[in-house]
């Protein structure tokens, strides 16, 4: 360990209860994305920027060129440029400000928005996804400054809004679009999987697909008749048609799919089977009312796709759109009404070797900070399970892997909660890889 890390670490150990403080007060700002579903947009947005403020005055105690800016109103995101002597490598510390709604209050063992603390831990909505990773990422800057160290290369501090409803058109992406690049980056999402404290140098994509299938209404009790006619005359235009059946027939097919692509679709970072078809949503019924008298005639199945990052969106796309076509040429009602296939989102997946030096640095910096403590010992190294904004930064030619306090089965949960030493520890590792990576003097 270096003179300068060991000055840092040691003055992280000293900021420990402010840094819970401070994030007590991150977590009382209630910075729900105010786009989120089913939320009122106006008597949430605001808090996106409240945050953004508070990590400025942090910022600039780091030293930090601050600016606050969005593309709207009330959700700003903030940027703070610790300018290095030269030489050597920048660095990145990103996270997004917006967290997920608590849901019912009275579910959770303590107000969700209070940051209680109960010695281990503190507890509340985003205290896992991902306030405490950006509060740390603040007082390691802090820590570097205020132990003298300068580093060589600029470290930008990013929190961004909009990232809890991949709106990464108002955060990540406008915030690089900005100027503000590097040649690394550090993600303080959540990366507790297996392990505390992996290193994550690859995401997944996401694609979201909605399938509508119609059939043709008629009372409950005719379905008998029809499932007859189904038998006898096939091709003939039948008296009813379930739309429910018709498309767990495609929803069958899509199973079968998704048991392929534990062989098929493969990642050297990802585990087999993490390549899934979820069916998440379904809503069917009767347009005409929504009962059991009678057979439904609209059906919609929305799908949550996850795919290698590696593998074009097209091709996936193919795949599917392809099985969905044979389902439905085995089906006689489908055959002559064919399913409708909608791609409502897609997220793109990124990567960073582990060979890669950044990935290699982070690594070395958080097995260096978690030195002596319940979380020594060498990182897992793995993917994130869902979309972050690492793919933005991959996108654009930066080397980019996620470390951050809190267990992922946390992130979005009721009882919330992030324990403080792992806090601690991560805010060591982001000083510890600031130091190797951009160099110091």
């Amino acid at each position: 360990m270096t003179a300068a890390t060991d000055k840092t670490l040691a003055r992280l150990d000293g900021m420990r209860d402010e840094m819970v403080s401070t994030l007590q007060e991150a977590i009382a700002i209630q910075s729900i994305n105010p786009t989120y579903p089913d939320q009122d947009y106006d008597d949430l947005v605001g808090g996106e920027t409240a945050v953004s403020q508070l990590l400025a005055g942090h910022y600039r105690e780091a030293g930090a060129e601050t600016q606050l800016f969005g593309d709207a109103a009330g959700r700003d995101n903030v940027v703070g440029v610790v300018r290095g002597t030269g030489g050597g490598r920048s660095l990145i510390f990103n996270g997004h400000v917006d967290v997920v709604p608590a849901g019912d209050a009275g579910a959770w063992t303590h107000d969700p928005f209070a940051g209680h603390v109960d010695g281990t831990h503190i507890w509340g909505r985003g205290s896992v996804d991902m306030k405490s990773g950006l509060v740390a990422q603040a007082f390691a800057a802090r820590a570097l400054h205020e132990s003298g160290v300068r580093l060589r290369g600029d470290l930008i501090l990013q929190g961004v809004a909009g990232e809890e409803n991949l709106e990464h058109h108002l955060g990540t992406s406008l915030v690089l679009g900005n100027g503000f690049v590097a040649h690394g980056a550090i993600i303080a999402e959540p990366t507790g999987a297996v392990g505390p404290l992996s290193v994550m140098p690859a995401t997944p994509g996401v694609l979201v697909m909605r399938i509508t299938v119609t059939g043709k209404t008629g009372h409950a009790s005719a379905r008998s008749l029809m499932r007859a006619q189904l038998r006898s005359s096939p091709d003939e235009e039948p008296i009813a048609a379930s739309a429910l059946d018709s498309a767990l027939r495609v929803h069958d097919a899509l199973r079968r799919l998704e048991d392929e692509w534990e062989v098929t679709l493969t990642d050297p970072l990802f585990e087999p089977g993490q390549f899934t078809i979820g069916l998440d949503v379904i809503d069917g019924g009767a347009r005409a009312a929504r009962n059991v008298a009678f057979i439904p005639d609209e059906t919609t199945l929305d799908y949550a796709i996850f795919y290698p990052p590696s593998v074009d969106v097209a091709t996936i796309q193919s795949e599917i759109t392809a099985t969905v076509a044979r389902a439905a040429e085995a089906d006689p009602w489908l055959r002559r009404n064919l399913p409708k296939v909608e791609w409502p989102m897609h997220y793109p997946g990124g990567r960073t070797d582990r060979s890669d030096p950044l990935c290699q640095t982070v690594v070395a910096a958080r097995e260096e900070a978690a030195a002596g403590t319940a979380y020594a010992g060498a990182p897992d190294v793995r993917p994130f399970p869902s979309a972050t904004d690492l793919t933005w930064f991959t996108a654009a030619g930066i080397p980019a892997v996620g470390l951050g306090p809190g267990s992922l089965s946390m992130a979005h949960a009721v009882d919330e909660r992030c324990a403080i030493d792992e806090i601690v520890v991560a805010a060591k590792a982001y000083a510890a890889a600031a130091i190797r990576w951009c160099g110091a003097v």
